[in-house]
């Protein structure tokens, strides 16, 4: 049997109806044959189940893993900024209690001065009120976060009561949280008077 269209074989059972039949036609050429394609018809409606399936499947591999990725990576950009927001609020209250939740064991703490205090040194400067934070107003700060790691920069304006008076000026800081239990605690702070 010939193909009308292509005057090609066509395999047994395969339909040989022309292209507005809605069949599509498979090419293929065989090894030593004429120089003519190998073509068989296979109607549409048979592909049309698994075609559904493959772009579904497409769109689930391509689009989804990067979608919850961009929603995870937002949640925890969120989730670190407001963990800031608590740690400024306790330390301009003197809040230790919830100092304590917010600071990572490991806490290295390095004032504008360059002066380094670990977790309990800061806790205790705050709780004794040989440092009192009077206000905090941080701004532009930029979060970016990693695998149980994120990284906070930014500005704050900062009015600090010590031994030696008030003072009141700005700062860059850097600041360094680690995801532990759930929380984001913050692990390291420097920062630097500008």
């Amino acid at each position: 049997m010939q193909c009308r269209d292509t005057g090609c074989g066509t395999a047994p059972g395969l339909s040989t109806s022309g292209p507005s039949s809605g069949s599509v036609p498979l090419v293929r050429r065989v090894q030593g044959s004429s120089p003519a394609p190998f073509v068989a018809r296979v109607p549409i409606g048979s592909w049309a189940p698994l075609g559904r399936r493959l772009v579904v499947l497409l769109f689930l591999y391509g689009c989804a893993p990067h979608h919850s990725r961009a929603i995870a990576r937002l949640t925890a950009e969120s989730n670190v900024r407001l963990a800031e927001r608590q740690r400024f609020e306790a330390m301009t209250k003197q809040d230790v209690a919830a100092l304590d939740t917010l600071l990572d064991d490991e806490l290295d703490y390095v004032h504008t001065g360059g002066n380094l205090e670990t977790r309990t040194q800061f806790i205790d400067a705050i709780r004794n009120r040989t440092l009192v934070y009077e206000s905090i107003a941080p701004s532009d700060v930029r979060v970016r976060v990693y695998d149980g790691l994120a990284l906070a920069i930014g500005r704050s304006q900062m009015r600090v009561r010590t031994a030696s008076g008030v003072s009141s000026f700005e700062i860059r800081f850097t600041e360094v949280y680690v995801r532990k239990e759930g929380h984001w605690l913050l692990t390291a702070w420097e920062a630097t008077r500008t």
